[in-house]
């Protein structure tokens, strides 16, 4: 089964989350940065590599956060989900169509990857993240 990291980078209570190219797989779908890990390469480096390449910061990946299967027709991608905060730099577009920073309560809004929408909701399901009556 082929592997792939995805970054829940957090500013307060937002994540960013990123929109693919028209001319990639699942064409201008929002997700949760990252991509496929390589041969002989950690999932941490993997994390490090590809959200240097898409948005030109640097992270620091602070925990496993959980993972998910992603089926499309015969081939199976696990998907490895980390806690990450930016250490160095500004997100930019450089290998993404767009970015955008929302809370988890506003997924509902984008058309995300079926896999990051439900890491989506299981954040938006723990207790730091719901929205209180005032």
């Amino acid at each position: 089964m082929d592997r792939a990291c995805a970054a829940i980078i957090r500013k307060g209570r937002r994540v960013l989350v990123t929109q693919r190219k028209a001319n990639q797989t699942f064409p201008l779908k929002w997700e949760l940065p990252g991509g496929h890990v390589e041969r002989n390469e950690s999932r941490k480096a993997c994390l490090r590599r590809e959200i240097r390449e898409e948005l030109g910061v640097q992270i620091t990946a602070l925990r496993p956060y959980c993972k998910r299967i992603h089926r499309t027709g015969s081939t199976s991608l696990m998907i490895y989900y980390y806690l990450c905060r930016i250490s160095s730099g500004r997100p930019k577009r450089l290998d993404v169509r767009n970015f955008r920073w929302i809370e988890p309560t506003q997924h509902v809004f984008y058309d995300f990857i079926l896999t990051d929408g439900s890491v989506l909701r299981k954040l938006l399901s723990e207790s730091r993240y719901t929205v209180k009556d005032r």
